[in-house]
């Protein structure tokens, strides 16, 4: 509480979505509250804003909008004495207070900044949450456990069930998380190698992160694995435990009809060259036998971060304008990389459940796009994964067991670096000069990663209409929860600092949230028939009810003028991405051809 210089200020105007509301605003420690004045029924009461859904905030005097404002007795105010805080919101909210006061209004701005930027994840409210009665009696904390996963997949640990592989083991060299900080305590690795060689294989792969098992087919005995890049570098190293423990991944495959195996790194040819002047760089497939590379051309998280700033910007502005430039959202590209992952997991689908191919995924770290794509193809193949519970586990297997790092991508504990104030130049740019060398730097790892691998399911989901049990809804709540920190599946970046932090005993599960609202999160037309979906990458619409916008509004007939003529953008009808240049995003490599240096 010493952090709130004011805890509430009345005859606050908020605009949102072209509207002007008056009300008062509350702050607490975890939250922003906006209660309106006069509600009208059925219209807006209270506004709730938990402080690490900001991404953005600026103070600067003048209104927000341009018509004349009145106080809450109905008198007109001075435009001129009226100061205005911004806020863009991570859930694509956009919200503007006006201050009749301007010491208030920097006293709020104060306020908001020291209570979002924090130093430490054990500060969220999801350290104090204290559960809806309908949530108490769920305990999601252990509803993924990865023997069970892998029993259920058809591995047979204990090698006493016919008709199981038995070809693998659960390794519990990481159960102190010593051998690799990132990676979760139980890994599945091939029967055939030992302890010994895994900690010999880890010191050529980035952050020890080495070939685990992600998936097993039990359909045709092929098998997912996943790692990070390999550290190669400009002296060509290589390693003679990690080709061992690659060609025994591809061994323990139980099926015969195998031609190929496929390493897969995610990232851009011309990226995957540059990481070799850094230490790293892509196998030599000279080494790795019966297999084939293939570069997928998935940009980095600066890439993405930058796409979604974009967006965010055409959105924010439709708050003044009431008229969306789809134009503008277009050149974001955001439909084009969600185009590109889809059209990546289509032809893995492919290879791995009709020919036959195992397939070993990487990208720089292995926890951003490798996640992506593993997680995707398991969603096509098997239709567990399309269920409530199914989903659960992927998320907890892919994502937060693996260490996908939640804290750093979303930016939870945000930085100084995105509020702006106009009122006081001067203390604004000592504090600039103050921060410059402290938190900054967080927010430059930030990358909207897990919401891409979300809003690909969310086509999955309007192609597949009747093979998921979830709905639209679902996604969309996971979404807010991601960013909402009120719960601690997604505060930290790996399992390690989950076990640090104790947070299975001081924090809820999100799953507790979903699991209790069952049935307002099921889809009622879940009818499953199809074991295998394959995804059309030429569908890919924007998620309106994520935007808070109309379908018609963003994804109808779009046409811009070009050359005196009528083109529709995009060369299609404005409501789908299609770009054929993305059919050259899969480059295979039979052969790796050596790198001149200059």
């Amino acid at each position: 509480m010493e952090f709130i210089r004011v805890a509430r200020v009345d005859d606050v105007v908020l605009h949102k979505r072209g509207q002007m509301i008056h009300g008062s605003l509350h702050l607490t420690t975890h939250h922003l509250i906006f209660t309106v004045l006069s509600p009208k029924p059925n219209e807006l009461r209270e506004l709730w804003l938990c402080y690490p859904m900001i991404s953005s905030v600026e103070c600067s005097k003048g209104i927000a909008q341009l018509p004349k404002l009145h106080n809450a007795r109905g008198e007109e105010l001075n435009l001129f004495k009226v100061s205005t805080i911004k806020i863009n919101c991570k859930d694509f909210q956009f919200l503007s207070f006006d201050f009749v006061n301007e010491q208030e209004c920097t006293d709020v701005f104060d306020s908001i900044m020291k209570l979002t930027c924090l130093t430490d994840t054990t500060q969220l409210y999801a350290f104090i949450y204290q559960p809806n009665p309908i949530e108490k009696s769920f305990d999601s904390w252990n509803i993924y456990n990865p023997i069970s996963e892998f029993e259920r997949q058809g591995l047979n640990f204990n090698h006493t069930t016919q008709g199981s592989s038995s070809s693998w083991r659960a390794s519990s060299i990481n159960s102190n998380f010593k051998f690799c900080d990132t990676y979760p305590q139980t890994l599945i690795v091939p029967k055939t190698i030992s302890d010994n060689v895994l900690i010999h294989a880890s010191r050529f792969r980035s952050k020890n992160r080495i070939p685990a098992l992600s998936y097993y087919n039990k359909t045709n005995g092929c098998t997912i694995t996943r790692c990070s890049q390999p550290l190669v570098g400009l002296k060509q190293s290589r390693s003679i435990q990690d080709e061992k423990l690659v060609d025994e991944i591809f061994r323990s495959s139980d099926n015969s009809d195998t031609k190929v195996n496929i390493l897969v790194d995610a990232r851009p040819l011309t990226n995957a060259m540059a990481q070799f002047a850094l230490g790293g760089g892509s196998e030599n497939m000279d080494y790795y036998k019966k297999s084939e590379k293939v570069y997928l051309g998935i940009d980095n998280i600066h890439v993405m971060r930058d796409s979604l700033t974009q967006m965010c910007e055409c959105l924010e502005n439709v708050d003044v304008s009431s008229k969306l430039n789809r134009q503008d959202l277009n050149r974001s590209q955001w439909l084009k990389f969600l185009t590109l992952l889809l059209s990546s997991t289509e032809k893995l689908v492919k290879s791995f459940a009709l020919n036959h191919s195992n397939i070993l995924i990487h990208c720089s770290d292995g926890w951003d796009r490798t996640a992506q794509v593993s997680s995707l193809i398991q969603v096509c193949v098997d239709p567990y994964f399309r269920t409530i519970d199914g989903f659960i586990t992927i998320v907890e297997k892919e994502w937060i067991s693996f260490g996908h790092r939640f804290n750093e991508r979303c930016g939870h504990l945000s930085s100084e670096s995105i509020f702006r104030s106009q009122l006081d130049e001067s203390n604004n740019a000592l504090k600039t000069m103050s921060t410059r060398f402290r938190r900054k730097r967080a927010l430059k790892f930030t990358s909207p990663v897990f919401q891409q691998f979300v809003d690909c399911i969310y086509q999955l989901l309007l192609q597949y209409p009747s093979e998921f049990q979830f709905n639209e809804r679902f996604l969309r709540r996971l979404i807010y929860h991601l960013y909402s920190c009120q719960y601690g599946n997604f505060l930290h970046d790996n399992e390690r600092e989950r076990f640090t932090t104790q947070v299975r005993l001081k924090t809820r599960s999100v799953w507790d949230y979903f699991l209790s609202r069952r049935d307002e999160f099921s889809n009622k037309s879940f009818e499953p028939k199809e074991a295998l979906i394959i995804p059309n990458y030429n569908k890919v619409k924007w998620w309106w009810q994520l935007y808070g916008r109309s379908d018609d509004e963003m994804n109808g007939t779009v046409v811009s003028s070009q050359k005196g003529n009528n083109a529709v953008a995009n060369g299609n009808t404005g409501d789908t991405y299609n770009d054929s240049s993305e059919d050259k995003s899969l480059i295979v490599e039979n052969k790796f051809q050596e790198m001149s240096v200059s």
